[in-house]
């Protein structure tokens, strides 16, 4: 695992171009690829991609798009002996939980094209366990327009200034932010980004961090810096509308779009949705904060979003194949940056256009920290159930002391499950 990051260079937007492998790439048969992805705000970039391959080569990918129920649908078909050709899933803790059912990748061209970074979050002991899909960042997206038009010229980097700003903003009459809490994702990434600097600065990094936690050496009733999570919520809470946990994604983008909010937390892959609203919208990206530190004020930057072969796949050369193509092709190479609009892991892929491509750009050549995705090196779980816990206190259905207290105990039920 990495240790934090300060960037100081644009990853991959600043890489010089590399040769795609010469090796001339095998004919697939004609058959149909079972597909099962999840992020279904990129369906419409699916189905292009989906289109453009099966006319260039026939081969057709049946591809099912789920959001909130993909784990346990993708968990029932591996146990059922119904495994997708290929599937979508996070790295780290992910590597382990799918190492029986993933081809290894590590041997072959493709692989080569790959920026080495992104390889990290999908490699053990040496092997290339998955395909790193996205390059991601997540931090707070505001409107530029709202700020502008409420004189908002420093942007804030400590709890009290977005405070002060969120303040400010009510005053004027306009919601400081949409929540987004009604999705069970936001919340851990949220409340993880606000104790980003906390594994390094206090215990020996992400790795022995996690460690501790699954041991049990470690609970979060025993972190102090956990104030920072319930704090930041809080603020978010307060000024999120009257009812915070039944705002959802797209009511985060589209009110953003719109000017009716200033600030949601979010990643790049929410743009594409907020310019479906509002095409001409000015966005900008903010750091993090982490308590009331400015200086490990930053943003969530990783490449976790991964692609798997199946092993045992009876289509497993036209799956490889079709990774292959998605690397090397003209198509293939342009299609994140230039279709899906965010950053590409592979080598020499063109920058996308995206504003908050951009801005995440700025901000890490600037000298802004980029932290990697720590938690999704806990077991596998444990985004859904203590995202679940965090809305129930979001809901004001449990005190800081009582949640602490169920995330302890639902980390440890599934941390033992997982040795």
């Amino acid at each position: 695992m990495k240790k934090l990051l300060v960037v100081t260079c644009v990853l991959l937007l600043v890489l010089g171009s590399l040769s795609a492998a010469g090796q001339k790439e095998a004919a697939s048969p004609n058959v149909t690829l079972n597909v099962l992805f999840y992020s279904p705000e990129l369906a419409d970039q699916y189905n292009d991609m989906v289109a453009a391959y099966k006319a260039e080569t026939g081969v057709t990918l049946d591809i099912t798009v789920l959001q909130t129920d993909y784990r346990s649908v993708l968990t029932s078909r591996l146990n059922s002996g119904d495994v997708p050709d290929i599937f979508m899933s996070s790295a780290y803790a992910d590597n382990s939980t799918y190492k029986d059912y993933v081809y290894d990748l590590t041997n072959e061209d493709f692989i080569k094209q790959i920026e080495p970074s992104a390889l990290q979050g999908v490699t053990v002991n040496q092997k290339v366990t998955g395909y790193p899909f996205l390059v991601q960042s997540h931090s707070f997206i505001y409107n530029k327009k709202v700020f502008r038009d409420n004189g908002i010229t420093t942007l804030p980097k400590t709890l009290a200034e977005f405070e002060a700003v969120a303040k400010k903003l009510q005053a004027n009459g306009v919601q400081p932010f949409a929540t987004g809490f009604k999705e069970f994702w936001v919340l851990p990434q949220t409340a993880w980004q606000a104790i980003a600097n906390v594994p390094v600065d206090q215990y020996g990094g992400y790795e022995n961090f996690v460690g501790m936690l699954n041991s049990g050496k470690l609970k979060f009733k025993d972190i102090p810096q956990m104030s920072q999570v319930f704090d930041l919520l809080d603020l978010i809470k307060q000024y999120g509308g009257p009812k915070p946990n039944e705002s959802d994604f797209n009511d985060q983008t589209s009110a953003l779009a719109t000017g009716k909010v200033a600030m949601i937390h979010q990643g790049n892959w929410a743009e594409d949705s907020i310019r479906k609203t509002n095409p001409d919208v000015e966005l900008g990206f903010l750091v993090g904060p982490t308590g009331n530190d400015a200086k490990s004020a930053g943003i969530m930057f990783d490449s976790n979003q991964t692609i798997r072969i199946a092993k045992d796949s009876k289509n497993l050369q036209a799956a490889l194949d079709w990774l292959r193509w998605l690397t090397t092709s003209e198509y293939g190479k342009n299609w994140i940056p230039g279709k899906v609009k965010q950053l590409s892991p592979i080598i020499g892929a063109a920058a996308p256009e995206s504003q908050i491509a951009q801005e995440t750009s700025s901000l890490l050549a600037s000298g802004t920290v980029g932290y990697p995705w720590f938690y999704q090196m806990f077991p596998t779980g444990t985004e859904q159930q203590l995202g679940a816990i965090l809305q129930g206190y979001c809901a004001g259905l449990t005190n800081r002391s009582q949640t602490l207290d169920a995330l302890d105990a639902a980390y440890a039920k599934i941390a033992k499950a997982a040795q």
